[in-house]
């Protein structure tokens, strides 16, 4: 072989494995960003998950319940609600969970309350207490009390008790704290 083929071949070999060290460091960046990515969006969850529920527990104040009657004529609406809130299909539970508290309807409170003993989803579990917080539900937070010592689950147990908290730090009449 030519001094010259010699020369041009090792060249093509030198491009060669500087091309695969640069392909292994853009993999390895990659990887890293790619993780970066998934830890970031852990947190981002972690904070939208506190953030939304200082919203809700600062927005909610002592408001009022109200009655279905007062939002609608539909004869139906109440067993419409109840059925929304003991069914299967998951997303029509928590819409309807969340109906309830947003209007604070007081026909649901029974109900709500039921569905948080059964309840097996800790995510509704926690939507639950929520709205039982919203709507000023003694009741239910003596349930939320419970909840938040005997829940299998450490986050549901976490966030009753902070609701719960909440409760009795704003809790102006004494009354569950005189029981």
């Amino acid at each position: 072989m030519t001094p010259v083929a010699l020369l041009k071949c090792s060249f093509l070999v030198e491009l060669m494995i500087n091309c695969s060290i640069k392909k292994l460091k853009i993999q390895e960046e990659n990887k890293m960003l790619k993780e970066l990515k998934s830890r970031l969006a852990g947190k981002t969850t972690r904070y939208l998950t506190v953030l939304l529920l200082a919203v809700i527990i600062t927005s909610t104040g002592f408001a009022q319940k109200n009655s279905i009657k007062k939002i609608t004529d539909n004869e139906y609406a109440l067993k419409n609600l109840v059925a929304g809130i003991q069914s299967d299909n998951t997303g029509v539970k928590r819409s309807s969970i969340y109906f309830a508290g947003k209007y604070r309807i007081a026909e649901a409170e029974e109900t709500l309350i039921d569905q948080l003993n059964e309840e097996e989803d800790a995510g509704t579990r926690i939507l639950i207490a929520l709205v039982l917080y919203e709507m000023g539900s003694e009741e239910g937070l003596l349930e939320v009390q419970k909840l938040s010592l005997n829940d299998e689950d450490a986050k549901v147990r976490r966030m009753a008790t902070q609701i719960f908290n909440e409760y009795l730090v704003n809790d102006t009449k004494g009354s569950l704290t005189s029981k």
